[in-house]
């Protein structure tokens, strides 16, 4: 069975698409067929494994103006994209309107699924950074939920607000949606901050903070600019460590 996973937080430069992208990237280096979707209007996934903007997006299959095989890209062994642009960014407006608009998305996978049977192991959702339309989508779309976080106080503003969206979505329309774990990027252990936060979400949310977390890592940064991933940029670098050993945890959930 296909597992439908989504990243999301509604704070931006928590390292979502970083996550997607190198989660993606171990899935296939273990051996599993991935299909990640690009649902940020940014296009940072996007931008980060295409050398070149495409012709064809999630928007442009949308709409109907091209078929699957025209705009999925094979970008390495068992990884796939479909990419988006800026001009995903009418989406909401183009769509509002529709009487199914929540379930736009849960169409598109259902299509997917005909157009690739028993072929994916997993379908990979990277968000924008807010809790509209889109994003609302990708959760009643998926089964999954991981969010990445900052070690600071604030971003606790942010996951309370994509839990109780979580939550509303599960209630009324996607009961097999779950929130599967947490985890911080750019995380530094020696901060109290850091400290403090982990405590505080083990004792807010038990058994959704992963194991596994981020740390600051140059590879992470550097390796998007070269349109690669962080196990073709620098395997040996912690962060490749540190996305190995998460998406271990992934699989295992």
């Amino acid at each position: 069975m296909t597992r439908i996973i989504a990243f999301t937080n509604q704070k931006g430069g928590v390292g979502k698409t970083t996550s997607v992208l190198n989660v993606g990237a171990a899935l296939a280096k273990k051996g599993k067929k991935v299909l990640m979707i690009d649902l940020d209007p940014q296009g940072n996934l996007t931008q980060s494994l295409l050398p070149e903007p495409p012709k064809n997006t999630i928007f442009t299959l949308l709409l109907e103006e091209c078929k699957f095989g025209e705009a999925i890209v094979n970008t390495t062994e068992n990884l796939l994209l479909i990419p988006c642009n800026n001009k995903f960014a009418n989406f909401e407006r183009q769509f509002a309107a529709d009487a199914d608009s929540q379930y736009i998305m849960v169409d598109f996978i259902e299509a997917i699924k005909k157009n690739f049977p028993n072929q994916l192991d997993f379908i990979i959702f990277d968000t924008p950074p807010a809790l509209g339309l889109i994003t609302l989508n990708a959760l009643v779309a998926c089964q999954e939920v991981y969010i990445p976080m900052n070690s600071q106080e604030y971003s606790l503003t942010g996951l309370n607000a994509v839990i109780e969206v979580v939550e509303r979505v599960k209630k009324r329309t996607n009961p097999d949606l779950e929130v599967k774990g947490m985890f911080f990027s750019r995380h530094n252990s020696r901060k109290y901050i850091t400290r403090n936060m982990v405590e505080h979400l083990n004792s807010e949310f038990p058994n959704k903070l992963m194991n596994t977390h981020i740390r600051v890592n140059v590879a992470l940064e550097e390796s998007p600019s070269l349109r690669q991933s962080v196990f073709d940029y620098d395997p040996s670098s912690n962060g490749a460590k540190d996305y190995s050993d998460l998406t271990d945890e992934i699989i295992k959930l």
